[in-house]
C-alpha cells in the first residue's frame, strides 16, 4: 500500500490492527527506554509533522500545472 492510499474493506482490519500493534510497540519501547511524557509527545509531534509534510507533497504532485 502506497502512502496516502485508502484502506479497502478486505484488508482494512488487518492493516489497522498492524498499525495499532506498531504504535503500541513504539510506545512501550519509549517507556522502557525511560522517555517521559514530554519526550513521547515530542516524538508524536515529529511523526505527525512527517506525515503532514508527505501528504502536502503528494497533494502538490496531484496538482495540474498549466
Amino acid at each position: 500500500m502506497a502512502f496516502g492510499e485508502s484502506i479497502d474493506d478486505r484488508g482494512g482490519r488487518k492493516v489497522h490492527a498492524g498499525l495499532r500493534i506498531l504504535a503500541r510497540s513504539v510506545f512501550k519501547e519509549l517507556k522502557r527506554a525511560g522517555h517521559g511524557r514530554a519526550e513521547m509527545l515530542a516524538f508524536a509531534n515529529e511523526l505527525l509533522e512527517l506525515v503532514a509534510t508527505e501528504l502536502h507533497r503528494s497533494d502538490d504532485d496531484d496538482t495540474i500545472v498549466s
